[in-house]
């Protein structure tokens, strides 16, 4: 209905970024070279070079920015200013890591001027942006009347949207003769659906949003066959829309619209390039722990003797069963019908089981469980025993951010809604570790799992990972 605005909204607030940037960066080289020698020095640049390096910065910035989700951010505020200034420090830093990387000659000077310019002109010409955009809408010539068939709560919730978003529409009212609501958040609730004629006539350029999920075929045709007549730009809820949890995906065919529950984004193109970076990363990682993981191998074999790896059945991608590798931190042999129990409980009983059992702001782990040896405390205190896993990485058996690996038996305690998170292979990490949240229930977690698959970007995968390493550090573990 208006994403196409809101797409084109935020190439514009991109675009004006990139403006405000170059300003920025120009004041700080003015202010940096008083004396013209750097001006010189770029006008004897081949300009084709000097060009194409002007928009990599620019570009680069512009994509920090978009993994910080300042294009998400359209509306201003505290949110939005904070946002601002962890974009700007993050692009910095990268721009001065690049520059060091290619042998590029930057002056870190002129890095931190323009880093303390940015932030000013970011935000006042993000201001303008709003400004001009706002009174653009404004314009009784641009703005676009449109009235709520139906005051349901998908009604109210689509005019929310509309109104808390900067978009040309202006919900002049609702019209449902079941409501029981004189009006909603200013806008009235004028009646019948017959009322249309009367609406049309005062609003040229009237447009409809048919929200009534339950009403039969008939209604909905009797509807539109009004909008028609009235030359009502219509657009229809379809009763599927109330039934996925997670969304619908629309696409086209020819003039063939499906419509289908939202899945995993890591299809296609995106899985390749996120399996092209599992693996990449995966082997750097491994040889950079090889050392970690030698030792902590050599730890076990004399504290505790064999096994020193421990090898447990998990489910991966489309529920296909794998072995995952972990440092032994547990006895030889032990019991696992404990941790059965737990899961029995956490799934079942959600946040009374966690909350009961969960250690720390850890899920899934027994508190004081005596089956860990002193040494596999160490060990998972700073996830030490989650090394061998980057082998499964890069075997493709699991990735390096995703879903928690599943365990057979919890699997029989699985509701459907439940299965959609193996639709990817499963992570080291994942959004819900880092989600900030103390003893999620495993409702809560499998809504963040399906959440980052429909939402999966590389540039998610990418903060995920940021966040995890400060968890390592602190001994938090992943």
């Amino acid at each position: 209905m208006f994403a196409g605005e809101l797409q084109r909204q935020k190439a514009l607030f991109a675009a004006c970024d990139g403006v405000a940037l170059l300003a920025a960066f120009a004041a700080a080289l003015m202010l940096h070279d008083p004396s013209g020698a750097m001006e010189v020095r770029l006008r004897h640049t081949n300009p084709v070079l000097l060009g194409l390096n002007v928009m990599a910065v620019v570009c680069l910035w512009v994509l920090v920015f978009r993994a910080c989700d300042l294009y998400r951010m359209r509306n201003g505020g505290l949110q939005e200013s904070a946002g601002i200034v962890r974009g700007c420090s993050y692009a910095a830093l990268l721009t001065v890591l690049v520059g060091f990387l290619t042998h590029v000659d930057v002056s870190r000077l002129t890095v931190a001027l323009g880093y303390l310019l940015s932030v000013p002109a970011i935000t006042v010409g993000r201001m303008a942006t709003r400004k001009c955009i706002r009174r653009f809408y404004a314009n009784p010539k641009n703005a676009i009347p449109l009235v709520l068939v139906g005051c349901n709560r998908f009604a109210r919730y689509l005019c929310d949207q509309i109104l808390d978003e900067m978009t040309p529409y202006e919900v002049v009212g609702f019209l449902d003769d079941h409501c029981e609501m004189r009006q909603y958040r200013g806008c009235p609730v004028f009646g019948s659906a017959d009322r249309l004629r009367e609406i049309a006539a005062l609003y040229p350029s009237l447009e409809a949003a048919i929200v009534l999920p339950d009403a039969p075929r008939e209604q909905h045709e009797r509807i539109l066959e009004l909008c028609e007549q009235q030359r009502v730009r219509w657009w229809l809820m379809p009763w599927v829309s109330k039934w996925p949890s997670g969304g619908l995906r629309v696409e086209m065919f020819g003039v063939v619209p499906l419509i289908s529950p939202r899945g995993s984004n890591i299809e296609g193109l995106n899985f390749a390039l996120k399996r092209v970076f599992d693996v990449a990363a995966g082997a750097l990682l491994l040889i950079a722990a090889a050392p970690g993981l030698a030792l902590g191998a050599l730890a076990i074999r004399i504290l505790d003797g064999r096994p020193i790896l421990f090898r447990q059945t998990r489910i991966g991608m489309r529920g296909r069963p794998f072995g995952m590798l972990k440092l032994r931190t547990m006895r030889p042999a032990a019991d696992d019908s404990p941790h059965r129990d737990y899961v029995r409980r956490w799934i079942r009983q959600g946040d009374a089981a966690a909350q009961g059992d969960a250690c720390g702001d850890r899920v899934f782990k027994l508190a004081n469980d005596q089956r860990v040896t002193p040494l596999g405390r160490w060990l998972r205190r700073f996830s030490i025993d989650e090394l061998p896993q980057l082998i499964n990485v890069i075997r493709g058996e699991m990735s390096l951010i995703g879903p928690r690996p599943a365990l057979p038996y919890e699997l029989e305690l699985y509701e459907p809604w439940h299965l959609r998170r193996l639709q990817a292979a499963p992570g080291i990490t994942g959004l819900w570790q880092v989600s900030g949240r103390n003893h999620l229930s495993f409702d809560e977690m499998v809504r963040l799992d399906v959440q980052y698959l429909q939402d999966w970007s590389f540039a998610g995968d990418l903060r995920i990972l940021a966040r995890t390493l400060p968890a390592l550090l602190r001994g938090g573990g992943v």
